[in-house]
This record gives structure tokens, C-alpha cells and sequence, in this order.
């Protein structure tokens, strides 16, 4: 048998044995429990919304079905970096109404193959998408500078947000957001800071960073953790100290505003990258939101793929279809109903 072959038969094979051992919780309860985010926390997101954005705009891939485009806003100025592109592959569907969209965000390195495998999947069923690809900064990012850019991220993605609205081809009342690994922990600090998301399906996911950053078993983690550990001569207990010291921009931090009937969680039980125990502590914060477990790790759930999913979309079809019909000022100002729900 052609070994390429065997090995597509065997992933198909080992990835039914872990769906069929996954469980699925539904979220039950009421909005009543929900929590009002502080005036404190919000007035550390405020901004100056852009009129009319500096955009960079260019055609990577033309496809049958939609337009890959590659998309640059100029970031609002920081410190000393007055010059920064926020970068977005945006999935064009071209449809005749305004579609749903999805923001993908990135795990935390790698070339965008997974990141690309979502979007193209959401794309194919007539949501447009939008990688928003990785700070370039985090490459020579130092502990010291974790807090900040993860409230850097949060005000670029609103930004972003405000471009999709801006965009007459995209209901941006139908918005949500995907993310794995360290995508999914920006989406977990994200969704409760930003009212305009309706969806969040987010993998592989925790709270409390320095806990986190402190046991992760990710290879590129450890080697920096250990060479920080030798440069200043301290303990692993003595480092997540520092961290707790600095962290405050973290999913748990946020967890309590989150509407968990937004949310959609996709844990692994054996995963030791992002601790599962954190997954689990997130999701009691959250509110018990809709959760998957599946019997896997953090590399192992890749043979997930196809039931993530469809299990997210079909999530995002439900939240949309709650999320009732919206009026849209056309040009001309004629005004045009748009059901919610997919077409």
C-alpha cells in the first residue's frame, strides 16, 4: 500500500477513535448571571476611533469561490513605534448580501498553515474570514513586555473590527471570532473586552499566565524559560512570582464578564502546553460555557480537526441565528433588512 495513502487512512482512523471518545456539555443556565464590565478595566481599553484609516490593500490568491487578500492598517502610534502595520489576510467571498465573518487569530508561531486551514474552511461554507497575523514584535518580545502587547492586541483588533465595519460586504452583527493555542487565549482576553464579537470558539485555552508560562512543556517556551531562569539566577517558584508581579492583561482577569453563551471551548484532557486544570479553571470562571473535551493533548487534538470544525461552525450558525436581523444603511440611504442566519 502507498505509504502516504496508509498514513491518510490511519489519521481518518485515529481521529474517529478520539471524536468517539470526546464529550460534549451544552451551557445551561440564565442571563442573569452575567457581570457588567468595571468602568476601571474598560477605560483601559478606551481609543480614538480612526475615520478614515491609513489601508494597504492587495490581491495574494484569486480562487474559484472567494479572494485571498492581504490587508495592512496602520497601527495607532506606541512609544517608540510610530511606523506599525497590523496585517490581515481577508477571505473575500464576494457575495451579493453582506456574510458573516470570523476573525482567525494565530497561534504563537509557525507558518499560518492551521490559521489558513480554518479560514479556507469558513470561506467554503460563506463566511468571509480575516487571519489576523502576528504582532511581529513577539519575536524578540522579553517577559517585561507581555502585559503591554497583549493590550496593544486588544486595541489593534478593535481596529480591525471597525475596518470589517466599514466594509459594506460583511454583517458585522454576525461577528465571530476562532482561535487555538495561543489564539484562543487572546480570544478568551478579547471577547469580554469587546461587545461587537457575537461567537467565540476558542482551543486549547487557559488562565493564569504565569502559571501557564511557568509549567508549559511547548519547546520554544521552556528554552526561553530556562535560559531566564540562568541569566538572573533564580527559581521556577521565584519566576512566577515576577510574572504574577507583571501579568495582568489574562483571560481569568477578564473570565467573570465573559456572556458564556458566546462561547464555544475545545479542551484537551492530556494537554500539558496549556495546562489543561487551566482550561478547566477558565471555563468555571467563564460561566461553564458550551464545552468539547477530547481524549487528546495539545499536538494530539490536531487529528481533531474536521469534528472542531464542523462543531464550530455549526456554533457560529446558532449564535448568528440568536443574534436576530439588523437594519443596514445601503448608499442611497435606502434601508435594507438582513436576516440573521446564514444564506
Amino acid at each position: 500500500m502507498n505509504r502516504s495513502f496508509a498514513r491518510v487512512w490511519l489519521c481518518f482512523g485515529l481521529s474517529g477513535a478520539l471524536v468517539s471518545g470526546c464529550s460534549h456539555k451544552a451551557f445551561r443556565s440564565t442571563a442573569s448571571n452575567l457581570r457588567t464590565l468595571p468602568p476601571a478595566i474598560a477605560a483601559d481599553f478606551t481609543y480614538v476611533r480612526q475615520i478614515s484609516p491609513t489601508v494597504k490593500i492587495k490581491v495574494l490568491e484569486q480562487r474559484s469561490d472567494y479572494t485571498i487578500r492581504r490587508v495592512e492598517l496602520l497601527a495607532a502610534p506606541s512609544g517608540s513605534d510610530t511606523n506599525r502595520w497590523i496585517e490581515l489576510d481577508y477571505y473575500d467571498v464576494g457575495a451579493k448580501n453582506p456574510t458573516p465573518v470570523v476573525m482567525v487569530l494565530p497561534m504563537l508561531g509557525g507558518g499560518y498553515a492551521l490559521e489558513r486551514h480554518f479560514a479556507n474552511y469558513f470561506a467554503s461554507r460563506g463566511y468571509a474570514a480575516v487571519i489576523v497575523r502576528r504582532d511581529r514584535r513577539q519575536k524578540t518580545m522579553l517577559v517585561e513586555d507581555l502585559n503591554r502587547l497583549l493590550k496593544e492586541m486588544v486595541l489593534d483588533h478593535k481596529r480591525v473590527i471597525d475596518w470589517l465595519e466599514s466594509q459594506e460586504d460583511l454583517d458585522c452583527s454576525r461577528l465571530g471570532i476562532f482561535g487555538v493555542s495561543m489564539g484562543g487565549i487572546k480570544g478568551a482576553i478579547l471577547l469580554p473586552l469587546e461587545e461587537r464579537i457575537k461567537a467565540a470558539a476558542l482551543g486549547l485555552c487557559g488562565g493564569d499566565l504565569p502559571f501557564i508560562l511557568t509549567h508549559t512543556t511547548e519547546p520554544g517556551l521552556v528554552k526561553r524559560r530556562e535560559q531566564e531562569l540562568k541569566e538572573r539566577g533564580i527559581t521556577l517558584e521565584e519566576s512566577e512570582k515576577r510574572l504574577r508581579g507583571m501579568i495582568t492583561c489574562d483571560p481569568m482577569t477578564y473570565a467573570g464578564y465573559v456572556d458564556p453563551k458566546k462561547v464555544l471551548l475545545v479542551l484537551g484532557r492530556y494537554d500539558d502546553v496549556v495546562p489543561f486544570q487551566k482550561g478547566v479553571e477558565l471555563k468555571e470562571k467563564m460561566g461553564n460555557p458550551e464545552t468539547i473535551l477530547l481524549p487528546a493533548g495539545h499536538y494530539t487534538a490536531v487529528l481533531s480537526i474536521p469534528y472542531i470544525k464542523s462543531q464550530s461552525f455549526e456554533f457560529f450558525e446558532k449564535r448568528f441565528a440568536e443574534s436576530g436581523s439588523k437594519l443596514v444603511d445601503k448608499p442611497g440611504g435606502n434601508l435594507t433588512k438582513i436576516q440573521a442566519g446564514r444564506r
